[in-house]
Order: C-alpha cells, then structure tokens, then sequence
C-alpha cells in the first residue's frame, strides 16, 4: 500500500478509519510485515509525547523565570489597603526612618493623617525633624504595629520603603510629609525594639528576686507580696545606687549592679537564668507613676561578678503581670514574645522627649 496512487486518491492513513483496519494490522505484524497503519500509529504516538514533554519543559522554564514573593511580602493591592486603612482606623504610630548612607540615620515618630492610592501616605510628625522641601524623592523607611485580634494583646508589625512626595510645615510645630503608595509590605518576623537610655530620676523604684528563691519560700508568682526579699533594690537616696537601668526598651533592658551588692548570691546571675521584676517609673504625661511586674531571662552576664566594681547584664522580657480589676487577686501573666506594650509606648515617648530636647 502506498500513500499516493494520484491526485484523486487520499493518503493511506484514511484507512485507519476503515472498520477492519486494526485486524490487518495484527495480520500484518504477526506475519512479520510492516504494517502502514502501524507505523502511522507508531509515529502519531511519539510525536504526541514529545510535544506533551516540551509543553511541559517549556512552562516548567517560564514559571521558574518568575519572581516570587517571599511570603513574607504583602504585595495584594486589596490587602495592602486594607491593612492601612487598619492603620489609619487605629492611630498606629509609624516610625519614620530616613534611608541614607549614614548608619547614624535616626527615626522619629509619626502619625497617619490620610491614606489613599492615588494621592499617597500623609503623615505628620513633630517640626524638630527639620524637614525641607528639597526632601522630595528621598526614600522614607515606614515601621507600623497593627492589632489584627482585638481579643488578643498581640500585635503584627509592618515595614515599608517609599519615596517621599512633598513636605510642608503645619504651623509652628508640625510637618506634614506625602509618601508614595507602597507596591509592598513586609511582615516583619522580628521586632528591633527601640533602647533608651533613661535619666536616673525616671526610675523610681526596682526590685530583683531569683525565681528559685521565690520558690524555695513558697512564694506565689502572682502575688507580689509573698516573694519576699528581693536580690537587689534600688535605693534612690544613695548617691550610688547598687543597681542603675543603663537602657530600657518593650523587649528588656540593661541594668549594672554594683558587685558588693550581690556577692553572696554572684552564683545565680548566669546566662539562662530567670528573674522577677518589680519596676516604676515616672511618666511625666501622666498624674502617675507606672508599675511594671516583669518576667525576665538572663541573656548576657558582662565581666567577672566576683570582681569589685559595676557589673552589667542583660535582661530579656518573657512575660508582664497584668493587675486584676479586682483589689487583692493575683496578676494574670501574659507573653511578651512582642515585647511589653505599655513600656515599648513609654520609652518611646521617652525617646521623643530627648529627641527634642537635643533640638533634632
């Protein structure tokens, strides 16, 4: 059989539509002959996977040239106003940092007054940060805290990088700056929580207790008054205090203990320990001081404490006792794997306030 007989005849290929055509073609193979229908088959086969294969190759090599988005990116248009809007609906404060080649840079606060789109971000902060006009086009770094469950005191926080629309002063005493819409947010998975280092008369009072010792004397963790005498406290009327805050944030702080002070007890400050705190500190926008109790980890022990002389730690928050309603029950303990809210807002405040002090 051949495939053209004349130009009136079709392609022996139409005979696969014939009813007897596959009988022939076992006759034919069993006989030892090739078989057209066979081969045409044979051939339909192969040529048919092969370009399932480069179907497949070829989407495969495109869908790897894509960029994906960590997912760690917001990058939905709906999503990303939506969160922003979140933001603007709960007068999150933004803290603005001005991307430049000097790792000195610093940041001040600031709030959301609008967010749209079209025109941008407005914020507006305090008019010490002397911003200027000629600003436009600089890029902003924009850190942001939402509270996503408002039956949880949990927080997400956000970060964003825009170039800076226009700046112009509101009054004497603010500036009002436009940011570009962001293309992105970035969920960021660890907070850098903001270390001041507060002035000796902010810190009014400071106790230390040892967890093993509050549970040696059968001590209760939520009730302050049965932890008993604390390792270190802090006398303010001595001109030299045996222990002193160096710095402060939401996540922990710094303190340096004179090494008399904790001589006997020098065994129990090693890295990994756990401690108790007790802690007030004044807030001058307030009619009152605030009191902390604190849950803390030992992360870094600095020096010899046998040695004579000031010996730092540092100090990581793991939870804060929260007071009942109620006068007499027990604090309820909660996670500060976001840091303490309450003491990140007030050293905060605290950093504005020397901020402004210094004239920057």
């Amino acid at each position: 059989m051949v495939f053209f007989r004349g130009f009136g005849e079709l392609p022996a290929f139409v005979s696969l539509f014939d009813p007897g055509w596959w009988n022939r073609m076992l006759d034919s193979t069993t006989s030892g002959h090739a078989s057209p229908e066979a081969l045409i088959l044979t051939a339909a086969i192969f040529a048919t996977a092969g370009i399932c294969i480069a179907g497949g190759l070829f989407i495969k090599i495109r869908i790897g040239r894509q960029d994906v988005p960590p997912t760690t990116w917001i990058v939905r248009p709906g999503e990303i106003r939506a969160l922003l809007d979140t933001a603007l609906t709960q007068r999150s404060k933004v803290r603005v940092s001005f991307v430049r080649d000097d790792p000195g840079t610093r940041s001040t606060d600031a709030t959301i007054l609008s967010a749209d789109p079209r025109r941008g971000i407005e914020l507006e902060m305090t008019a010490l940060v002397r911003a200027h006009p000629s600003w436009a086009g600089k890029l902003v770094a924009c850190d942001f805290r939402l509270r996503l469950d408002p039956k949880k005191d949990y927080h997400t926080y956000y970060n964003f990088v825009a170039p800076i629309l226009t700046v112009q002063k509101a009054g004497d005493e603010f500036i009002r700056m436009a940011v570009a819409w962001p293309t992105r947010l970035e969920l960021e998975q660890k907070r850098g929580f903001l270390r001041v280092d507060p002035p000796r008369t902010f810190v009014l009072e400071l106790e230390l207790w040892h967890e093993s010792t509050i549970k040696n004397s059968r001590g209760r963790f939520g009730e302050p008054a049965t932890w008993g005498q604390p390792l270190v406290r802090l006398d303010p009327r001595r001109e030299v205090p045996d222990v002193e805050v160096r710095n402060i944030s939401g996540g922990g702080l710094r303190l340096e203990i004179h090494a008399d002070s904790i001589r006997r007890d020098h065994g129990l400050f090693e890295p990994a320990s756990r401690f108790l705190m007790r802690l007030v500190l004044a807030e001058p926008e307030a009619d009152q001081p605030m009191e902390f109790h604190l849950a803390l980890r030992l992360q870094n022990a600095y020096g010899d404490p046998g040695s004579l002389g000031q010996k730092a730690y540092g100090f990581r928050f793991l939870s804060f006792g929260v007071p009942s309603d109620a006068p007499g029950d027990s604090l309820s303990w909660k996670t500060a794997a976001s840091g303490v809210p309450a003491l990140d807002d007030w050293a905060f405040r605290r950093h504005l306030a020397i901020y402004r002090s210094r004239g920057e």
